[in-house]
């Protein structure tokens, strides 16, 4: 069984990564900023607070064999500097300490964002070349950390990285309860009519390929790896799944893509202008994500790293209902 460090162990992914290790007979340190979340964790790990942006980071890597890096700063609205801090710097000194401290494999998560454009893609591969210009500070930021990783892979370090797709489950603190912000009121703006197709990722199907990718025989060159459940979706589908599962009645409105654009850039740019520059409650790129179509190819991850989602959409929404009722509105 490896020594493993789990970074962003307080946030969604990484304390269901966490506990899947665990159960797994792993030995978990976790690590995260957030005390009191950390508190809370799965007590099998051995949880220590620490900022990888500051914080001496060789103390945490002790005997470790691997990292799962899952700390990230991820928003679609934010400073050009604290992205860079957060999945840049962090993701940066991570390595050199990892190197320092003889870890031999690190797994990063990484970020499908970076392939958004504002038109329909399908099939996307995990070939990629840099925009000239980034639609968000958090796609660029998430980027430069998968250079620093391909960077820092060699024969002692065996890197890759994971680009998991709208990861959704119980826990989750931004894909859904984002959807359901918005439809609080009873209505919901469907971006062109709820056509687009999009992909997204239960948590258990990606923790277990965490699972894999701790003990599997890789190729160690920090080959980036799509991840998704494999079943596209309409985004109306998903609405009316999700709102259905949890007894909400949501009146979907149909309205131009166009239009929401064009109201997310005025809205963007008055923010822009407000002291502190507040997130805006509309932007471009969360119109575009449900506006336009955007489907991954995992063939390689199937191939290479023999992933097989087990957790279907609708079952993973249904599992998210029950959480839901039980823990959030019981």
């Amino acid at each position: 069984m490896a020594r493993i460090l789990v970074t962003g162990a307080t946030g969604f992914i990484g304390s269901h990564a966490v506990r899947r290790l665990a159960d797994a007979g792993h030995a978990i340190v976790a690590t995260g900023r957030d005390r009191a979340r950390l508190a809370s964790i799965d007590t099998r790990a051995h949880a220590v607070v620490a900022d990888l942006t500051q914080d001496p980071l060789e103390p945490l890597l002790h005997a470790c064999d691997t990292i799962v890096h899952c700390a990230a700063l991820s928003s679609p609205w934010g400073r050009t500097e604290e992205f860079h801090s957060a999945n840049v710097l962090a993701t940066e000194r991570l390595l050199e300490a990892a190197r320092r401290e003889g870890v031999s494999r690190f797994i990063h998560l990484g970020s499908p964002s970076i392939y958004f454009r504002f038109r329909d893609q399908f099939d996307v591969g995990e070939e990629f070349q840099p925009p000239r210009r980034w639609i968000t500070d958090y796609a660029r930021s998430k980027w430069e950390s998968e250079c620093r990783v391909r960077a820092a892979s060699g024969r002692d370090l065996q890197t890759l990285i994971l680009r998991p797709r709208a990861v959704f489950g119980e826990g989750d603190r931004a894909i859904l309860p984002r959807l359901l912000a918005v439809a609080a009121g009873g209505r919901f703006p469907l971006v062109g009519g709820g056509q687009a197709l999009i992909d997204v990722t239960h948590i258990d199907n990606l923790v277990e390929l965490i699972a894999t990718c701790v003990s599997a025989d890789l190729p160690g060159n920090a080959r980036a790896y799509n991840v998704g459940n494999g079943e596209p979706v309409r985004v109306r589908h998903l609405l009316e799944t999700l709102f259905s599962s949890l007894d909400r009645e949501v009146r979907l409105i149909n309205v131009p893509r166009a239009a929401l654009l064009a109201l997310a850039a005025l809205s963007e740019r008055f923010a822009r202008l407000r002291p502190g520059r507040p997130e805006p409650r509309l932007t471009r790129y969360g119109i575009g994500v449900l506006g336009y179509s955007q489907t991954l190819n995992i063939s390689r991850a199937r191939r290479e790293l023999h992933y097989r989602p087990q957790m279907g959409v609708a079952d993973g929404i249904a599992r998210y209902a029950r959480w839901w009722k039980a823990h959030v509105h019981p």
